[in-house]
């Protein structure tokens, strides 16, 4: 079993055009986090989430009211500290972590 540590979680670029993303993280499938940011916001999430299994995949959504959520990126995190980046459906959001 691995555990991976969020650090600060920073909108670069939001998703949505009309208010603030309404953004969660999910780890193997599990949502682990939730916020709601605009452009130049910063999180400290600060938190370690456990996983089992050998391989952590991050996945970061914006929540939407109507249709299906917008995926904004898939990462792997590697071992030891790293910065992961989520910049599909034209946001840009960065995620500070390590995994041990």
């Amino acid at each position: 079993m691995g555990a991976v540590h969020f650090g600060e979680l920073e909108c670069v670029k939001q998703e949505d055009w009309n208010g603030a993303d309404d953004i969660y993280i999910t780890l193997n499938g599990h949502t682990v986090y939730s916020t709601r940011m605009s452009e130049g916001d910063k999180r400290s999430i600060d938190r370690s989430f456990p996983f089992k299994g050998d391989v952590a995949t991050v996945r970061m959504y914006e929540s939407d009211d109507i249709g299906e959520d917008d995926l904004l990126g898939e990462q792997i995190p590697l071992l030891g500290p790293g910065e992961m980046k989520f910049t599909e459906d034209d946001a840009y959001y960065t995620l500070s972590y390590v995994l041990r």
